[in-house]
């Protein structure tokens, strides 16, 4: 029988060439008893996310168990009530087509504004919950577009995730060296006023290639430079439905047929106890596209 993880319904083909490449893995993870035993389809979503570099796999494959088992407070509790703050303070927004490159494009934004409400480590839970059920649907892909929209953003917000950089910092960490996609770009739309605080924030953490693909906008309006407008939600004058329409579509794709799934999937993560070998104090992550030159804002 079929393993559902990563992906519960597609399946992967691998070709000679690749097959290659999965074996060296396979091999390399009977000397990790540490690590979760994994298909053939999970070694190829890290070599797919590595442009089928098998080292950078490894690397990439330890890193990812290693943050799961770290940060329990970012993957476990994946039953829909430890989900729910998240899913009720958010919106996450697969746009239903993708870029001509055959980029799949997500929008994350605020819907609740009280920044009472917020707990980053809640928000956090359910970006890497929905990401994965993402990463799921898609199957293997040429890449990803994140579009981080400040919109309803205050000062306030940004004092209560201040007290917790050790998340930020862990956060990142994941998203540039464990998380198993091809990022090409990162818009921030809808800038704040005190950017620079946020900035001065997240950049200790910021590897130079990450920096990169980093866009700033005031608006929604400069996306046009990097993919057609009409790829966005209607809100954003684009030509799909609303984001509140495709958040809660997903949402209760994610009720409907993810549930245990995702608890399934909490046991994906590195036993300590049973690792041989130290883990290196410095990683390679996934490839991003380009290498450091600065933030634009458009």
């Amino acid at each position: 029988m079929k393993s559902r993880h990563p992906f519960m319904d597609i399946d992967i083909e691998i070709s000679k060439s690749t097959m290659d490449a999965v074996d060296s893995i396979r091999t390399w993870l009977t000397f990790q008893p540490h690590l979760p035993k994994l298909n053939d389809e999970m070694i190829m979503l890290f070599l797919h996310s590595c442009y089928y570099s098998p080292e950078r796999s490894k690397d990439t494959i330890e890193n990812y168990y290693t943050m799961r088992a770290k940060c329990p407070e970012f993957f476990a509790n994946w039953d829909f009530n430890g989900l729910s703050e998240g899913w009720n303070l958010s919106d996450m927004i697969p746009l239903p087509k993708p870029t001509p490159e055959g980029y799949r494009i997500i929008v994350y934004r605020l819907k609740d504004f009280d920044s009472s409400k917020v707990i980053i480590t809640d928000l956090i839970k359910c970006f890497c919950a929905f990401n994965l059920v993402k990463i799921s649907e898609d199957g293997l892909v040429p890449g990803y577009i994140v579009i981080l929209d400040m919109k309803g953003v205050t000062f306030s917000h940004f004092m209560r995730v201040t007290p917790h950089v050790q998340s930020v910092r862990n956060i990142l960490q994941y998203l540039q060296e464990c998380h198993p996609v091809r990022l090409k770009q990162v818009h921030v739309i809808n800038t704040v006023s005190f950017m620079d605080r946020v900035l001065s924030l997240i950049k200790p953490f910021i590897q130079s290639n990450l920096m990169n693909i980093l866009h700033l906008h005031g608006s929604a309006d400069s996306l046009t430079e990097y993919f057609p407008l009409e790829l966005m939600s209607e809100e954003y004058g684009g030509k799909q439905i609303s984001g509140a329409t495709i958040h809660n579509e997903f949402n209760k794709v994610i009720a409907d047929r993810y549930k245990q799934w995702l608890q399934e999937s909490e046991k994906f993560i590195s036993i300590e106890e049973n690792r041989v070998v130290k883990p290196k104090k410095e990683s390679a992550a996934p490839q991003l596209e380009g290498s450091f030159r600065r933030l634009e804002l458009d």
